[in-house]
């Protein structure tokens, strides 16, 4: 899929491999850190006293961040490794290095969205007080800049211009479609642990932790159980009796498994790049996954947000099936 080479475009790929090692290292973590305490501060001290709905994102932005925080270090030190062999021309060198600098664009953009659902957004409705912080979260650059150099890495060989041009169309939706998943994925894990019966609403109108927990013998106190016996909207409790709630189900596969379908689309890229099978397979088998549970989801929870990234997941499947597209990938009449 790579074509040759130029002196200067190969000097171009050893400076973005070495400034963008040297950000992901040196400034990403620090930028992202700050994203993340800044927004938990706010979910805290603003959201949380007023809706518990909110509280599952703590823990769930603390894993997810420190995931990227972490990766950011690994993928900044390969760069810096690969750096020299970028120089040389190797193409697994550029195809990997493709593929690490997906990492800080698809995490730039997972990381915005809290930013604004936490931090600048406005819920008058719930009582909640006005926004504190305004402005964009310190994470931003690390979107832009993990774009720039993942197209400069693209676009660095003697293809054509119109070349160039089909190949950014599937190289883009494959990073689109691994952050939308992933943002997703943070709704439906989101919902999918929250435990309503461990808050309550206090004397003053807040919502605090419950003196008197869910015990963990109880089926309220789990969440794969917790949503058969209560109102999935209001979390108003029904019956003692189990009645299967499709929610479970739904959450699970719109939340756990589209963080696993984020990451084996960025997998897929280095892959597709080298024009391996595997990769190409890997994108459309998790590009009509998403899009199957995503639009399921939609009809169960009623979510434009998963129907939203369920119609972006089937149109980055009918990209990557179109021959135009395809055989950049995999050789013609392979599928």
């Amino acid at each position: 899929m790579f074509n040759e080479t130029t002196k200067t475009q190969r000097m171009i790929m050893l400076a973005v491999a070495i400034l963008g090692g040297i950000f992901l290292m040196a400034f990403a973590p620090t930028m992202a850190m700050k994203t993340l305490k800044i927004s938990m501060d706010q979910a805290f001290t603003r959201l949380i006293p007023h809706d518990a709905d909110f509280y599952p994102a703590i823990p769930i932005l603390s894993a997810t961040y420190s995931m990227w925080i972490i990766a950011f270090i690994f993928v900044g030190s390969m760069a810096l490794m690969l750096s020299k062999k970028l120089y040389q021309g190797l193409k697994w060198a550029r195809a990997t290095a493709l593929g690490l600098f997906a990492v800080p664009a698809v995490a730039g953009m997972t990381m915005i969205i809290p930013w604004f659902v936490l931090v600048l957004a406005e819920y008058p409705e719930k009582g909640v007080p006005p926004a504190t912080v305004s402005g964009m979260p310190p994470a931003m650059p690390i979107l832009f800049i993990g774009l720039i150099f993942y197209f400069a890495i693209l676009f660095a060989d003697k293809d054509t211009i119109k070349n160039k041009l089909l190949k950014a169309i599937p190289f883009t939706f494959l990073g689109i479609v691994s952050g939308m998943v992933f943002m997703n994925g943070q709704h439906g894990v989101r919902y999918f642990i929250h435990i309503p019966g461990n808050f309550i609403t206090g004397a003053n109108g807040l919502i605090t932790a419950s003196p008197d927990p869910v015990p963990f013998t109880s089926p309220l106190a789990h969440f794969i159980t917790n949503l058969d016996h209560l109102d999935w909207q209001t979390f108003e409790f029904l019956s003692e009796e189990a009645i299967y709630s499709p929610q479970t189900l739904a959450l699970l596969l719109g939340g756990f498994m589209l963080y696993i379908s984020s990451a084996l689309l960025i997998i897929a890229i280095p892959l597709m790049a080298m024009k391996k099978k595997a990769g190409w397979y890997i994108a459309t088998s998790t590009a009509l996954a998403t899009a199957f549970v995503s639009v399921q989801g939609f009809f169960v929870r009623h979510s434009t947000e998963w129907l939203q990234g369920g119609m972006l997941s089937a149109l980055l499947f009918v990209i990557l099936i179109i021959p135009v597209f395809k055989n950049f990938f995999i050789e013609e009449g392979e599928w």
